[in-house]
């Protein structure tokens, strides 16, 4: 009898407990799909980013993608938007010189949320290829912060170690 009076009063008690939040309006239920919607945001700004700057060589899409104060830490150096701007410069020369272009694949490892700033860990694969012959590949563990700005997400840092080299 005492323990069918404590699980009646257990299953009362966790009843109500959830049933409220099953009652709140729309306007008031978390947004569980904002927070991945803003992720996968993040996630093509980084991979659009690695196209459109580090494979095109593209110098004026730099700032579409990253903060005015962006830095990139990589194997002992400090990278900032001028920097890259001139390593980018370069490549293009050898680049044009060698007829190869870099491809990018990402495995996504984990990410996290916080207001305006979104953490992301990934593996980055460059491949560099001429034609049907590939030159070399490259791989990386990566992370990168991006926060909202008022016209939508920059990346403002990226970390970047190679991996087994």
């Amino acid at each position: 009898m005492k323990f069918t009076f404590f699980l009646a009063s257990a299953l009362l008690f966790c009843s109500c407990q959830t049933g409220g939040k099953e009652d709140l309006p729309p306007e008031n239920k978390p947004a569980l799909t904002e927070s991945q919607a803003d992720i996968d945001s993040v996630k093509h700004l980084i991979e659009g980013s690695f196209q459109e700057i580090w494979s095109d060589l593209d110098t004026a899409r730099i700032r579409a993608y990253h903060t005015d104060d962006f830095i990139l830490l990589e194997q002992g150096l400090v990278w900032n938007n001028d920097s890259v701007s001139r390593y980018l410069l370069d490549e293009q020369v050898r680049m044009e010189e060698g007829q190869y272009q870099r491809l990018n694949r990402f495995d996504y490892v984990k990410s996290v949320q916080r207001q305006n700033t979104i953490w992301v860990a990934y593996k980055n694969y460059g491949t560099w290829v001429k034609g049907s012959d590939t030159l070399g590949t490259v791989q990386w563990l990566e992370s990168a912060i991006a926060i909202r700005e008022n016209n939508g997400w920059k990346i403002q840092q990226l970390h970047s170690t190679r991996m087994g080299q």
